[in-house]
């Protein structure tokens, strides 16, 4: 790769946007959007971002009902009619296959709760013989309609019909909470126009509603809502996850390679081929094939993958850079093949990085990694002056993975075999990255 052939280069942002999951195994009786978990183990989360502590977690495989979306993340239903949040990139979205509920008779007076719990407080009873609407049922416990909402009865006290019955999903009941009061008084920071509820939950009902940037004062926290103030004297609740706090990050850095964003970079592209091989071949068409190969491997593992360009496009060196700041990328990752004036005089591939307090530990974990399943010979980390690498802010390497005018390492770099070989590197580089603990 020639400085002189980086001058445009392609950019193609790309953003996922969902939210869901659910902490235990439900049956979907009515129709609802679910989600699939795709990630080997998924974090759920109090609010939309990974600022936010983890709930808890559910297994791949683990179907899950949508409530809402917000930003890449998904609201989703949990045990005990809680909620929480996933990031959309490590599940998948698909439509439930009813829409009807089955129904039930109740087989004696049966309490009708707000949450599945003997302790959850009863919102009234029914008598033997009731007939029911079944949502879910999990653990012992059904959900059921329950005066234009959803309630929970013990499974025990009724009995299926086999019938069904058409049936839109009913409003999600909110959690009345004890606050816990504050210490000492602090104000918020609207992120979004937000709704001032009369309790902690989505479906209370709303009090008030405040623009964007609003500051609020805090007068006590309910796990993830808080009590609130407006500058006019109403009080309420509003979530957490729609405030900003004092001294609290809007993007916190991902630790595990599962939650982070990844962006991958095509060397070249378009009218700039790159580099030529001795038979005439592109390196703009090995670049993208690897980011491809890679972005898949990632992909597998969780990770929200994004590339500056997904087909033989360019665009210039700075929105390269600028997208990698804007997504704040928890890793960039340009591709390119080296070059020498001569064919067939130099081999090999080098790991390159410009900050040294941020990027260098991404190169050092990555080129170990590289070095451990590449038979080409490893040139190493060094120092380079790149602009995708000096304007970025974010932790960024550029991969020079083999000399493209060289007959030898031409025939790796056209091979799919050593592009995944080079994809599983990547893959378990950034892993190690991520377990030191280096992007924190």
């Amino acid at each position: 790769m020639h400085l002189r052939q980086l001058r445009r280069w392609p950019l193609i942002a790309a953003f996922a946007f969902l939210i869901g999951i659910s902490l235990a195994t439900t049956t979907v009786l009515a129709n609802n959007d679910t989600l699939t978990v795709r990630a080997s183990m998924l974090n759920v989360r109090l609010g939309p971002g990974l600022s936010y502590n983890a709930m808890g977690q559910v297994p791949s495989g683990t179907q899950l009902t949508v409530l809402g979306e917000r930003n890449s993340w998904y609201q989703v239903r949990l045990a005990g009619n809680k909620i929480g949040w996933v990031a959309s990139w490590l599940v998948d979205h698909n439509e439930a296959t009813t829409d009807h509920a089955k129904v039930a008779t109740t087989a004696s007076t049966v309490n009708v709760r707000q949450t599945a719990s003997t302790s959850a407080q009863i919102l009234g009873s029914l008598s033997a013989n009731t007939k029911v609407n079944v949502l879910y049922q999990e653990n012992g416990w059904t959900e059921i309609t329950y005066k234009n909402t959803a309630a929970w009865v013990a499974t025990s006290m009724i009995k299926m019909t086999g019938q069904t019955v058409t049936l839109a999903a009913p409003q999600q009941t909110y959690l009345r909470k004890t606050p816990t009061p504050t210490t000492s008084a602090i104000t918020v920071t609207t992120t979004i126009t937000t709704n001032v509820r009369q309790a902690a939950g989505i479906n209370a009902p709303v009090v008030t509603q405040v623009a964007k940037g609003a500051t609020l004062t805090v007068l006590s926290q309910a796990n993830d809502w808080y009590q609130v103030k407006t500058s006019t004297g109403k009080t309420g609740y509003v979530a957490s996850w729609t405030v900003s706090t004092p001294g609290s990050k809007t993007a916190k850095a991902a630790t595990t390679l599962a939650e982070a964003t990844i962006l991958l970079d095509p060397g070249h592209g378009g009218v700039d081929s790159g580099a030529l091989s001795t038979g005439g071949k592109y390196e703009k068409t090995y670049t993208l094939q690897m980011a491809k190969v890679i972005g898949s491997a990632l992909s597998a593992q969780g990770a929200n993958v994004v590339y500056t360009r997904d087909s033989d496009k360019f665009v210039d060196l700075a929105p390269r850079a600028a997208e990698s700041n804007t997504l704040h990328a928890d890793a960039f990752i340009s591709l390119h093949f080296d070059s020498t004036p001569n064919p067939n005089t130099a081999s090999g591939f080098t790991t390159y990085y410009y900050t040294a307090a941020t990027s260098k530990p991404l190169a050092t974990a990555v080129n170990d990694a590289l070095g451990r399943s590449l038979t080409l010979t490893n040139r190493k980390t060094a120092f380079a002056n790149y602009q995708v690498l000096r304007d970025n802010k974010q932790p960024a390497i550029l991969m020079e993975m083999g000399y493209i005018n060289s007959d030898q390492d031409f025939t790796y770099i056209s091979s799919p075999s050593y592009q995944q070989q080079v994809a599983n590197a990547v893959v378990q580089g950034l892993q190690a990255y991520f377990k030191a603990g280096n992007h924190q």
